[in-house]
């Protein structure tokens, strides 16, 4: 209100009023426009007020931002995880005012928290005890942020009960920031601060250290997966290097045998040939490598038909090999060279990955050996002659021909006599020897009762038993229905022969013979066992070999070659059957030898009783 007052009475006309409510409301316009101008004021300033805690706000976070970016080009930049770490830990002190960072790690294998990193002021002796400390998932404070996954701001640790001093210097420790270093959903460890003043930490700086703890995990997680990947080529490296080195080394040996080496595939395909192989073949590796071997089945003749059959049967069906099958084969080539084939296959667990094939050329072998049984059959044959008139004189002499004779001269020409007939025995061994490797030995093959056989042999033991002097239980085991064989009868008789005549010399006086006959899987099995000195275990392996002998001093007075068993064998194998030996090797305890022969088939050939495939 503006008022204008007088002492004197009726002073103010109606133009003062008029002017009085002018001024009146110039001083209205005045007032408001003072009030607004200080509304002014107060606004401007609070605005500038937010704008200075907006910039510093932005400072701060431009400081922060910096920080962390800082920070991860650090612990990126290094493959040196360490000192990564500690240079981390000193880029985070300097930006939040820390004195001590402190990384621990959580470790797989035993589930505890390992000191990793520290930068601060503790002395070197509390570092190392610090790296000697672990903690339990829930232990201490940073066990407690682990189980927790949150990050905490302690004003004053003496006053938390979470807290655990692990060495000296953390006993100076008072305010702390602990975040845990989180993956994804796994807590890899946690990064934690300290200062030695109490309340030195506001909430503003836990948020940034824990940006920082989850980047830091992240890079930590990334060199391990870095070190893993290494650890892992280098371990393929090593070992591909080791391969390649292993794959040379066979080359090189493969390529320096004298014996050809032939590899397939699984697809039958040929993938490796040795310069021997071509050698002995004929062909250069680049005209075979990587095509199937079926392409070259005729180089190979009709003598290896089986041997391609079974690579291919292989190939073909893995479940055609059976566990420990091997093959060998001679066949002639095509350009008549004789090659000795081993073959085996290439397997991995159960799975197929080819074969090899291993060429021996024995043509000069197989000639040399061919002359020696000539010359062998020619010496033998040229030494019948005169033996059979030394044998035949000797006779004439002991019948009394030429006159009386002493009790010397008798025992001189009965001396004779037995060597003439030792030395017929070799050279009777050695002409069946020489003609079943020459393939001159034909077996007449008919049905044969192997009972009526064995009886026959059984009888002439027996007799010569008696004529000896030398006691000896000989009997026969064999079913009344026993099936005939198939085979020829004189070589038959020969090999049933032999054995009974070697457990008849090496059995001594009063001892034990046995022959036992019985039908098994179509064949017939005949077993001769003796209670004699046997054969020791060291023996069993040589005992069909030519000329090989025991050294048992019953063995070494016996006459004999030592080609009595391989004919045996041969004999045997040509009549399509099996032999083998058992013993102990204890003298009383004897051997048995055994062998089968195929039974004779009463019923179109190849099928049995039940209409079943029976060829073996």
């Amino acid at each position: 209100m503006l008022s204008a007052q007088s002492y004197q009475p009726n002073v103010y006309t109606q133009e003062d009023l008029q002017i009085l409510g002018t001024l009146a409301n110039q001083a209205i316009v005045a007032i408001q426009n003072g009030r607004l101008f200080a509304e002014t004021q107060r606004l401007a300033e609070e605005l500038e007020q937010r704008v200075v805690e907006r910039t510093s706000e932005l400072e701060r976070e431009k400081q922060n931002t910096e920080t962390l970016l800082r920070i991860l080009t650090e612990v990126s930049s290094s493959l040196d995880l360490d000192r990564a770490l500690n240079r981390t830990l000193a880029l985070l002190n300097d930006a939040i005012g820390a004195e001590q960072g402190t990384i621990m790690l959580l470790q797989t294998d035993d589930n505890l928290l390992h000191f990793r990193a520290g930068y601060g002021y503790l002395t070197r002796q509390a570092v190392a005890e610090s790296r000697a400390t672990t903690l339990r998932v829930g232990e201490g404070l940073a066990g407690w942020v682990v189980e927790n996954r949150q990050g905490v701001l302690i004003e004053d640790l003496h006053q938390d009960s979470r807290w655990v001093r692990a060495s000296a210097g953390s006993r100076d420790h008072r305010s702390s920031i602990v975040a845990p270093m989180m993956v994804g959903e796994d807590v890899i460890g946690v990064l934690m601060v300290f200062h030695r003043k109490v309340a030195h930490f506001s909430p503003e700086l836990l948020n940034l250290v824990q940006a920082i703890a989850g980047q830091v995990a992240v890079s930590i997680n990334n060199a391990h997966l870095y070190e893993l990947i290494r650890d892992q080529a280098e371990r393929l490296g090593t070992m591909l290097r080791k391969e390649q080195e292993e794959a040379s080394r066979s080359q090189a040996i493969l390529e320096a045998v004298a014996d050809g080496v032939l590899v397939t595939g699984g697809d039958n395909k040929v993938t490796f040939l040795n310069k021997s192989a071509e050698r002995i073949l004929g062909l250069p590796s680049g005209h075979i490598v990587s095509q199937s071997l079926d392409t070259f089945g005729g180089l190979f003749g009709k003598a290896a038909g089986a041997w391609m059959q079974t690579i291919r049967g292989w190939s073909e069906d893995s479940a055609f090999y059976q566990s420990g099958d091997t093959y060998a084969e001679q066949i002639e080539l095509d350009n008549k060279r004789i090659v000795l084939v081993h073959l085996a296959p290439v397997m991995l667990q159960n799975d197929f990955l080819g074969t090899v094939s291993i060429f021996r050329d024995i043509t000069h072998e197989v000639e040399v050996d061919r002359l020696k049984s000539e010359f062998v059959a020619t010496v033998s044959h040229e030494l019948r002659t005169p033996m059979t008139s030394i044998r035949g004189y000797a006779d004439i002499l002991l019948l009394g021909a030429a006159g009386a004779l002493n009790e010397n001269q008798s025992h001189f020409l009965q001396i004779i006599k037995n060597n003439t007939e030792r030395l017929n025995i070799l050279v009777n061994d050695l002409l069946d020897i020489s003609r079943i490797e020459a393939g001159r030995v034909t077996l007449t093959s008919q049905p044969l009762d192997l009972r009526d056989v064995a009886e026959d042999v059984i009888a002439d033991i027996l007799r010569r038993s008696q004529e000896e002097n030398k006691p000896m239980a000989i009997s026969l085991d064999a079913p009344q229905e026993l099936p005939r064989v198939l085979g020829d009868s004189e070589r038959v008789r020969q090999i049933l022969d032999n054995l009974v005549d070697n457990a008849y010399h090496y059995t001594p006086v009063n001892g034990q013979i046995q022959v036992r006959l019985h039908s098994e899987n179509g064949e017939v099995q005949v077993d001769v066992s003796d209670s004699g000195v046997g054969i020791a275990p060291e023996d069993q392996e040589r005992i069909f070999e030519r000329f090989f002998r025991g050294e048992n001093p019953l063995v070494l007075e016996t006459p004999g070659t030592g080609l009595g068993l391989p004919i045996v064998k041969q004999l045997v194998e040509m009549h399509h059957g099996r032999i083998w030996m058992t013993s102990k090797g204890v003298p009383g305890e004897g051997s048995i030898f055994s062998f089968t022969l195929p039974a004779h088939q009463t019923v179109p050939p190849g099928r049995g009783k039940n209409g079943k495939n029976t060829n073996r």
